[in-house]
């Protein structure tokens, strides 16, 4: 008496008859079973309250659970809070009694449904649950995994490569990780999490984090986060120090913190210097993962939707997809970058078809109202390299902290001008620096993923780094082991997944990583084919990007192969390759060009297309004599017959 269990939407449910007992099943398609407390008693929060459900063991399934938290500043990440306890099902065919320890209740009905709290147990079958505020007799919400579950799920996989799971781990979770392989886990380390005063540092989280990771023999990826909206404590933000981004479309501010701004730097040293301080002598970290900039944390410019979670500090912010390049800073920068390549004014005007009296007249503008092809393509290149030298300052700012340790820097989306972030350039810069790449923009469609990553994957075997792939979101059982695919076809050296994907989205999922996770070992993939990526093309026609993937997941029908840009060709990286592919090029860069021919003389075959009306090599730079040398003029045949 006193609770309800509504169905409807992700907590649909239906009612059976399971091994004699009248039941409450999780319905096919639904994660979840809410609970709305009604009982008078419990009427008003915060409540510490004792959770006991009775379930049926006859499936594959982890169940969790999430309640709506009392907070002095209320979010989503409050109103469903998880509870430290965490459950396997494996099909045992008997009734287990699960216990889960709920303190500071709000007893708001604040979660979907006006619930208060629900678990996440998708198909899982309950035939009661009790409420108390007095811990019952028998009462253990510490007992989590037990042995005999672990067992009947362990997967053997030959060691190498790093597997990580994320975010964060209770002891239960930590031991059901364990027993499938995954090397560590990782945790978002936000600067405004352990700083939220100045000089106010609190590691109390990670603390207790560091020592359940220790505990289950798992190593530890914390992921620094500095610059978004969520990750920047806001005495910062409140400050004259801050400068947020501001868009080229709209004149408008994000809240995200701008990479232009030279004040974040000695934040972002002191935040990684206090971490180091903490934790690098524990022996826990397995990798580091930078997260310097963007919404999320990836080397990219603010994208996305407006709203969500990164807003749980500031609230909402203006966001989108496009050029943010319009603060004072970025002003700044970008005068200085004309200034240093031109040397003189009039320079940069006969090569824009500008009359500006001095550098000191000179704004970002947005790419689509550029002057002409020039200056479209000056503020491209520059938008971009500039993003490759932010993400190697922090890279140098990590590594002077953290000698040994393995750092990934995180990037993500699909290389589009607009988010600045050039893979093989990024890539390149860091690797000096014993670092490598993680890439975010993973999904369960293999021939996508293969696009999206294998620039990545291309580039840090070039330039003997190392590489990981992460998803962007939820990733469904097919996903599963095309991921694994992948990554080990690609010779990544890691492989992120977010725990749900993996566990709480029914059995399949599951199955799937325990049946191919034993796949996942380092390997080196031997390439003979080569498309280049004409980035030099996605600064003036940024469509020429969906071409080229669209060319690339056609092409892997037919074979492996590999992606090279500029900086591949200028750093000798045709080497190895028999064929090249050139498409989506109607810009192409000199030196590109007479690396190409140079590779063709010494017996590389090189296979080029053009759309209708299109010129290889025809904009921006003079080619003709190039295209004369390499192929043949086609001239309209004769009459055959008379």
């Amino acid at each position: 008496m006193g609770l309800s269990v509504p169905s409807a939407g992700d907590g649909t449910n239906v009612t059976q008859a399971v091994a004699g007992d009248t039941v409450r099943r999780v319905a096919e398609g639904a994660q979840y079973l809410y609970v709305r407390i009604d009982h008078p008693a419990y009427n008003q929060g915060p409540a510490d309250l004792y959770v006991s459900a009775e379930v049926y063991d006859d499936d594959m399934s982890r169940v969790t659970l999430q309640f709506d938290q009392m907070a002095t500043h209320p979010a989503l990440a409050t109103t469903y809070a998880p509870a430290d306890a965490t459950y396997l099902l494996v099909g045992l065919k008997r009734w287990r009694t699960l216990h889960f320890f709920l303190p500071a209740a709000r007893l708001g009905h604040g979660q979907n449904h006006r619930t208060d709290f629900r678990f996440s147990a998708q198909g899982v079958a309950f035939r009661a649950i009790r409420v108390t505020a007095q811990k019952p007799e028998g009462f253990d919400e510490t007992a989590g995994v037990d042995p005999e579950s672990l067992r009947l799920v362990a997967v053997t996989r030959a060691p190498g490569m790093e597997v990580t799971f994320g975010n964060d781990a209770n002891p239960a979770d930590a031991a059901l990780f364990k027993a499938l392989s995954v090397t560590s886990v990782e945790s978002y380390v936000d600067w405004a999490g352990v700083e939220p005063e100045k000089d106010c540092w609190d590691w109390s989280r990670w603390d207790k984090q560091v020592a359940v990771l220790r505990g289950a023999g798992l190593k530890w990826v914390p992921f620094l986060i500095a610059g978004p909206a969520y990750a920047t404590p806001l005495w910062f933000q409140k400050s004259p120090d801050s400068v947020v981004y501001r868009c080229l479309e709209h004149d408008q501010d994000s809240k995200v913190q701008s990479l232009f701004n030279p004040a974040l730097r000695p934040q972002v040293a002191r935040f990684v210097r206090a971490f180091a301080e903490r934790y690098r002598d524990t022996g826990v970290i397995e990798s580091l993962l930078l997260g310097v900039t963007g919404i999320y944390g990836e080397s990219i410019y603010p994208a996305g939707p407006e709203g969500g979670w990164t807003a749980r500090l500031t609230g909402d912010y203006h966001n989108h997809s496009g050029w943010w390049a319009g603060d004072p800073c970025a002003a700044q920068a970008f005068r200085k970058e004309m200034r240093d390549a031109y040397g003189r004014v009039r320079r940069l005007n006969a090569a824009w078809g500008t009359a500006y009296a001095s550098f000191d007249d000179i704004a970002t503008f947005h790419p689509d109202r550029a002057p002409n092809d020039r200056a479209r393509a000056d503020l491209a290149e520059w938008y971009q390299q500039a993003m490759t030298d932010w993400s190697l300052f922090w890279v140098k700012t990590v590594r002077k902290a953290f000698p040994k340790t393995s750092i990934y820097l995180c990037t993500g989306g699909d290389g589009h001008p607009a988010l600045g972030a050039d893979f093989t350039a990024q890539a390149a810069a860091i690797a000096r620096y014993g670092a490598g790449v993680r890439i975010t923009n993973e999904g369960s469609d293999y021939t996508r993923n293969f696009t999206l990553t294998r620039e990545v994957a291309t580039a840090t075997r070039h330039y003997a780094s190392f590489c990981g792939f992460e998803p962007a979101s939820q990733v469904d059982a097919a996903g599963i082991v095309a991921r694994i695919y992948n990554a080990t076809a690609s010779g990544a050296r890691q492989l992120h997944d977010y725990t749900p994907n993996t566990l709480s989205c029914g059995v399949e999922p599951f199955q799937n990583f325990r049946a191919h996770a034993h796949w996942l070992v380092p390997r080196r993939p031997r390439v003979s084919t080569a498309l280049y990526l004409s980035r030099e093309t996605w600064a003036l026609e940024p469509d020429a990007n969906a071409r080229s993937y669209a060319l690339a997941r056609t092409l892997r029908d037919a074979t492996d192969l590999d992606f090279v840009t500029r900086r591949s060709l200028a750093d000798g990286h045709l080497r190895g390759y028999t064929a090249l592919v050139l498409a989506a090029s109607p810009v192409l860069e000199p030196a590109s060009a007479a690396a190409v021919e140079r590779w063709v003389r010494k017996g590389g075959h090189l296979i080029a297309a053009t759309r209708p009306g299109e010129t290889l090599g025809g904009r921006l730079h003079d080619l003709s004599a190039w295209r004369e040398r390499l192929f043949s003029s086609v001239r309209p045949a004769g009459p055959l017959l008379r």
